[in-house]
């Protein structure tokens, strides 16, 4: 119950709409890295297996694990790069940072800095996950 407790509470403190400009700084950069690694996947896979019937990535397990590390692999430096994204817009950044002030450990250098934390231990197992479903046939 803590956790949504504290999921309430950061809510509470965006007030601010410039948090919505997140949303597709976070959404576009995101399916573009993802768009583009699975069809560096899919071409790989087309070396490896010799396949040649598929438009992006197969529709094997092999594939289904190609797009869900791709996914994984992705997220954290697609929110990084929300961040730097939406600091780039003055009004925003401002309002941002008037928002973190309040709370320790808020401010976007604390909040690229968790992300890179989590970057380190989910792109990794995400690229994993994706080169063992190249290298799966089936």
């Amino acid at each position: 119950m803590a956790y949504i407790t504290n999921a309430r509470t950061r809510a509470a403190r965006r007030r601010s709409l410039w948090n919505l400009l997140l949303i597709p700084f976070y959404a576009v950069p995101w399916f573009l890295l993802v768009f583009t690694s699975l069809v560096a996947l899919g071409g790989l896979y087309r070396r490896v297996h010799a396949i040649d019937n598929f438009v992006i990535v197969p529709d094997t397990i092999g594939g289904i694990l190609m797009a869900v590390g791709a996914l994984f692999a992705w997220l954290g430096p697609a929110m990084i790069l929300a961040n730097l994204l939406v600091a780039t817009v003055p009004k925003a950044r401002r309002a941002l940072d008037e928002e973190a002030a309040r709370v320790p450990g808020a401010d976007r250098a604390s909040s690229n800095r968790s992300l890179l934390k989590l970057t380190c231990y989910v792109t990794p197992a995400g690229g994993a996950l994706a080169l063992v479903g190249v290298i799966i046939p089936w």
